[in-house]
């Protein structure tokens, strides 16, 4: 026991440790996969937030939100170790070691191990006994910073205590922890997807134009329009705490139930025959003009030819999928049936990537239990784009988006929506993807504008012009940009 050292210095050790400990859970969870605290704890406040704080959260956060996480648990978790460093130095002084360090390790557990259960669900117990192992790691290197011996000298001569070690081995944790969490937020900021009209043509600089360029009629701003996102611009969002997992393709097996259960080998789900086709996939969380929707040419063996391969029992009514990351999703039959819906294992036209669910993910279109709101976003010009007066101005573009009802009509308004004026639908996708459309303004003089942009879907409808965040069904609401005529 050491009764002489004060509340602060008691937090900093309490904290040092705490930041060795953190380190390792983030280390070994990356390292070995042990799961543990940080990863149940982002997946227990995602159950135990309300809604509406959850919808406005995410809105305001994007692809941030889960690296935000993160680094709250991240910084939570030090805090409070420093907290009980502080209370084991001054209150809990007169203690032995041994019931100190037991009640402080008790306390931790007491307080995160509920939050592991919610969080892990039916696979706790694995989490839980880490929980615990790394707990205890961390009263023994508390009540060793505390003990007498840690202020002897590290050396002879030396004034220098050999806590410091621990001190010094804390710093290089928290440093080690800001690297690592500070490059997870700036890698979200390339994986939260990017408007692919943006670098396709850029608009040209402000000119004066002549007088013969006003009276000709502009060429095709846009050829070859497809409309794919290239793989590096498709949008990333995922569930997992810290990193997707790497799986090993050659071990890998694609389990299939029913009444003539079976498993395929990575090579032979590729080796099958094939459905191919261009699909939109959309975040449930993408705001208004979000960039959280991409389009990319997916192909895989159906899922209704593995099901029927393997005999459906009788009254069958879902179909349950478990997932190399604990993720579980079921599709009702219809769906699952439907030869559009498949076992993808290639993306535009290269094997998917780690991030996008290598080696296979499930793919399915028109999904019947999933209400797509009519989308509409402006990609060029940009918001506080410069746009030449005196001429025609065909580098208009953008996208919109109603699921499998399609897209009947695109308008676009420079008064913030006093008139509109339709735009020309590029028809290059099949209907139930997002719809490109382009345009060609001449402007009526120089000054501020603002660029609004709405859509019909198939059944004549338009988007919902009212304001509102995603949760609980999408947001609503039009995009609009600010732009300059000079």
């Amino acid at each position: 026991m050491n009764p002489n050292i004060s509340a602060w210095r008691g937090g900093a050790i309490g904290a040092a440790a705490g930041a060795v400990v953190v380190a390792l859970m983030f280390g070994l969870r990356l390292s070995a996969g042990i799961q543990a605290l940080p990863d149940v704890a982002a997946d227990a406040m995602t159950l135990v937030l309300p809604g509406s704080v959850f919808g406005f959260l995410i809105d305001r956060l994007q692809e941030y939100g889960r690296p935000s996480l993160l680094v709250g648990v991240a910084v939570g978790l030090v805090t409070l170790c420093g907290l009980l460093g502080a209370i084991a130095a001054t209150r809990l002084a007169r203690l032995g070691h041994l019931p100190r360090g037991g009640a402080t390790a008790a306390t931790l557990a007491v307080l995160t191990l509920p939050i592991v259960v919610l969080g892990a669900g039916e696979d706790a117990v694995g989490p839980a006994i880490a929980t615990a192992a790394y707990w205890t790691l961390f009263a023994v290197l508390l009540e060793v910073g505390l003990s007498p011996a840690a202020a002897r000298p590290l050396v002879a001569q030396n004034a220098t205590e050999r806590r410091a070690l621990l001190l010094g081995a804390g710093a290089i944790a928290g440093l080690w922890l800001a690297t690592y969490l500070g490059g997870r937020l700036v890698r979200a900021a390339s994986l939260g997807g990017t408007r692919p009209t943006v670098a396709a043509t850029p608009p040209p600089a402000p000119s004066a134009p002549t007088a013969v360029a006003t009276e000709v009629t502009p060429v095709d701003a846009f050829p070859g329009l497809k409309g794919i996102t290239t793989t590096k611009d498709f949008y990333v969002i995922t569930k997992n705490g810290l990193d997707d997992p790497t799986i090993d393709a050659g071990r890998w097996r694609l389990q299939v139930g029913g009444q003539r259960p079976y498993a395929l080998g990575y090579d032979e789900l590729r080796g099958l025959p094939v459905y191919e086709a261009p699909r939109t996939l959309e975040c449930i969380s993408n705001i208004v003009g979000g960039s959280l929707i991409s389009t990319a040419v997916f192909s895989g063996p159906p899922l209704k030819d593995l099901l029927e391969r393997a005999g459906l029992p009788t009254g069958t009514q879902e179909i349950r999928f478990n997932c190399a990351d604990g993720y579980t999703e079921s599709l009702p039959m219809d769906a699952a049936l439907d030869p559009t819906t498949i076992v993808a294992h290639t993306m535009n036209g290269e094997p998917l990537s780690k991030e996008h669910g290598f080696p296979a993910r499930l793919l399915l279109s028109g999904h019947k239990d999933a209400f797509v709101r009519t989308f509409s976003r402006l990609d060029l010009p940009q918001d506080g784009a410069v746009v030449p007066a005196g001429g025609a101005y065909p580098f208009i573009r953008g996208v919109g988006y109603a699921g499998s009802r399609g897209i009947s009509k695109v308008e676009i308004s420079f008064d913030s929506g006093k008139t509109w004026d339709a735009t020309q639908l590029r028809r290059v996708l099949p209907r139930d993807n997002w719809m490109p459309f382009t345009y060609v303004w001449t402007p009526p003089g120089p000054g501020a504008y603002e660029v609004v942009v709405r859509a019909y879907d198939g059944d004549g409808l338009v988007q919902d012009a009212a304001e509102h965040d995603s949760f609980p069904d999408g947001a609503t609401g039009l995009h609009r940009t600010s732009i300059k005529v000079a």
